[in-house]
């Protein structure tokens, strides 16, 4: 028996810690590889991350987590003026039963999100109407979508959630969320949030150019200035063709590095009877091929204004009363105005139970459209062509309908 066994056996070896005795416990302890247990214990400080979880892509950020997704929050980017930020959250049931998500709702239509376990995929659809549904893929044919109620998630069972932010014309911070309702009864609501920056990559000064009223044969002109955000030297390239009403010209103005444009513009509606104006598209090298826009706003007065319009409402005729109604056609530029022909196309009465007549009020143009007292029942509906004297308007058409009872 040792002198160790016997001070154990009385208890006191704890109390006593003799060098003798620590010298003797290093003698029969096992050599140990201390670079290894340094390994080993820096592996249980810090679990592994799953094989399966993507790494974020470059520009984007990930953060948050919880017991099924090991990331919860995604920073997606920057997006300038088009594009949708696409974010993946990898997850895994961590439960050793099946567990079933009920409800997956976006927090606005413009995000979107796809389900994949395995190979199974199901997908948010926020248009018309919010439903969620398994995508059916079939050889040759468009994919199959049912309707589900739930998704089930095995045992341990491992996927992905997509998500997607549609950030067209998007300036500024966007974000959005995904929330799923679950039989999870330690955590039943997770919430997955997705954000993305919108950016210009020019700035046009003024953003839309307003030429306000102006009359069918006016010439106004307009100017614009517009400079890159995120490229010093840049050049316009080309305008998109928009139309005989305007004459565009552009000119560099080069500021030390920085590269600015000065566009001008030229409108002349001619004879459009409408909201005017238009919509210039430049097309440059910023960003390999970005494109700039240039609203230009009008309210056109054509050469003439039609009164009550170019639809003429009857209304309910009674039958055995006869019915009329006056159109007006009135000139913006002096034109005494006649009518050349009358013509009913279309129609859905014979043409004795149906008639215009033309009339003067100064320079006016006045047409009276009658339905006769013994029109036969039923809907009436047709077009009056008015064919005039104007030196650009040739004709006009009145649409109308009505009924008898």
């Amino acid at each position: 028996m040792t002198m160790n066994f016997l001070l154990r056996s009385l208890g006191i070896v704890g109390l006593l810690g003799l060098p003798l005795f620590a010298q003797e416990a290093q003698e029969t302890a096992v050599p140990v590889d201390k670079a290894a247990l340094v390994k080993k214990s820096k592996a249980k400080q810090a679990p592994r991350e799953p094989s399966s979880v993507q790494k974020p892509r470059p520009g984007t950020k990930a953060s948050g987590g919880n017991s099924w997704f090991p990331v919860t929050v995604r920073e997606l980017g920057t997006f300038y003026g088009q594009g949708e930020a696409v974010g993946v959250f990898q997850f895994t049931n961590p439960h050793d039963q099946e567990i079933e998500w009920r409800g997956l709702t976006p927090s606005c239509q413009c995000a979107k999100a796809e389900i994949r376990i395995g190979d199974r995929i199901y997908r948010v659809i926020t248009k018309p109407q919010k439903r969620l549904v398994r995508v059916i893929s079939r050889d040759g044919q468009p994919d199959k979508l049912e309707n589900v109620r739930s998704i089930t998630i095995g045992p341990k069972e491992s996927g992905e959630v997509e998500t997607r932010l549609n950030m067209h014309n998007i300036t500024g911070g966007k974000s959005a969320t995904l929330d799923i309702h679950s039989t999870d009864p330690v955590e039943p609501h997770i919430k997955l949030t997705f954000r993305a920056t919108g950016a210009q990559l020019f700035q046009v000064s003024p953003k839309e150019v307003n030429l306000n009223k102006m009359t069918w044969n006016e010439t106004r002109e307009f100017t614009a200035r517009v400079s890159s955000t995120v490229q010093k030297d840049w050049e316009i390239l080309a305008m998109d063709d928009a139309g005989e009403a305007f004459d565009v010209s552009w000119e560099k103005v080069q500021n030390g590095e920085n590269t600015s444009y000065v566009i001008h513009g030229k409108y002349s509606p001619g004879d459009s009877e409408h909201a005017g104006g238009g919509v210039l598209k430049f097309r440059t090298n910023v960003n390999g091929t970005a494109t700039f826009s240039l609203r230009v706003l009008a309210f056109v007065q054509g050469p003439l204004e039609v009164k009550p319009g170019g639809f003429l409402t009857l209304g309910l005729i009674r039958r055995g009363k006869p019915i009329s109604k006056k159109v007006e056609f009135i000139p913006n530029d002096g034109v005494d105005l006649q009518a050349t022909e009358l013509v009913f196309e279309k129609t859905s009465l014979a043409k004795e139970f149906i008639q215009a007549k033309p009339s003067k009020d100064g320079k006016k143009l006045v047409i009276e459209l009658s339905v006769s007292d013994n029109a036969p029942k039923g809907l009436v509906r047709g077009e009056l062509v008015v064919k005039l004297n104007h030196p650009l308007v040739k004709e006009k058409r009145i649409l109308f309908n009505g009924f008898v009872r």
